[in-house]
């Protein structure tokens, strides 16, 4: 879905270095040039200003200190230029402040709201369409993370923008089936009957169609282990859970939806303690983005329900309590 690398590309963008999930790694870990009129939007920020406000979250973050966190995007919000970050990094940040106080919905429409400035050509339209997938799948709201999901590739096709290498369409259309392949499958879990055969189907449909563009690529391995991973978990067949799993290069990996879903494989295997140490990794990341308290989340409710408590809506949980109804 939406992890580390391809959200990379929020920030790299920023600093003009750049690269959000496994899905688009490898040679597709795209640096994109943003949009003239994005450009002169940000043209005060200087690298240095940048780097100073992710610095500074970042250790803020690490530490759970999260109205610090707070108040670095609100002084960065009224600093004026040059010494100014770019408008796309406090958007960016400032949505990962409420992520990891637990206000998905807040951090979706802040991101919302900065691609509506930017317009739909913009390189940050996409990236961060592409977040909100997580953050809208984060409320167990699956209809409106697939509705992101048609966002990202509509203002993929629009864009302006260029990766460091590959193609712009090729990146979005491996971002879309593996998006789909996923969230359909998640959806399939809590139907039952014909129409549970249904979504199966059309889940298997998308998988294939990333099989088919990424496995060319040959830097696509992880990405496509990830998701059969997930698929043989859904279908609860243990052998092909293991075998997929340790097709992850798991020293390697710091994408944590590549990870959260690994280790639930692994599980469902009856490797616990495989599983057990591919938390662990994922709780040592020192990396800060949107998208980590997520999958965070998901571990402490699937850890909860494994000691007895009512499930609470993950991709291991997907008829468990939503947000909404949570005490």
């Amino acid at each position: 879905m939406q992890s580390l690398r391809d959200l990379r590309i929020v920030i790299f963008i920023v600093l003009a270095v750049c690269g959000c999930a496994a899905q688009a790694s490898g040679t597709m870990r795209a640096v994109a040039k943003p949009a003239p009129a994005d450009a002169r939007a940000n043209a005060a920020a200087t690298p240095a200003s940048n780097q100073k406000m992710i610095d500074e979250i970042t250790k803020a973050l690490l530490r759970e200190d999260h109205e610090e966190a707070a108040a670095i995007v609100e002084r960065a919000r009224r600093t004026s230029p040059p010494a100014q970050p770019g408008a796309r990094l406090i958007a960016y940040f400032d949505a990962t402040v409420h992520s990891y106080r637990g206000d998905f919905q807040a951090a979706a429409n802040i991101m919302h709201d900065h691609i509506a400035r930017v317009g739909p050509t913009a390189a940050d339209a996409f990236a961060f369409h592409d977040a909100m997938i997580a953050l809208r799948t984060a409320d167990g709201d699956l209809l409106g993370a697939l509705v992101e999901c048609e966002e990202m590739v509509r203002v993929g096709a629009l864009g302006t923008w260029k990766p460091a290498d590959g193609d712009r369409m090729t990146l979005v259309r491996l971002k879309e089936h593996w998006h789909r392949a996923y969230l359909l499958r998640m959806i399939a879990q809590t139907l039952t009957g014909a129409e549970r055969q249904a979504f199966i189907g059309y889940a298997e449909s998308a998988r294939q169609n990333y099989v088919a563009l990424a496995a060319p690529l040959g830097s696509m391995g992880d990405s496509i282990a990830v998701l059969d991973a997930y698929f043989a978990f859904c279908d609860g067949v243990p052998a092909k859970m293991r075998e997929a799993a340790q097709r992850v290069n798991v020293a390697e990996d710091d994408d944590v939806e590549d990870l959260y879903l690994t280790q639930l494989a692994l599980d469902g295997a009856g490797d616990g303690d495989a599983a057990a140490a591919v938390r662990a990794h994922i709780r040592a990341l020192s990396s800060v983005n949107v998208l980590t308290p997520v999958f965070l989340m998901w571990m402490r409710g699937d850890e909860a329900a494994a000691d007895g408590r009512l499930p609470r809506f993950s991709p291991k949980h997907p008829t468990g309590a939503r947000p909404s109804s949570r005490s």
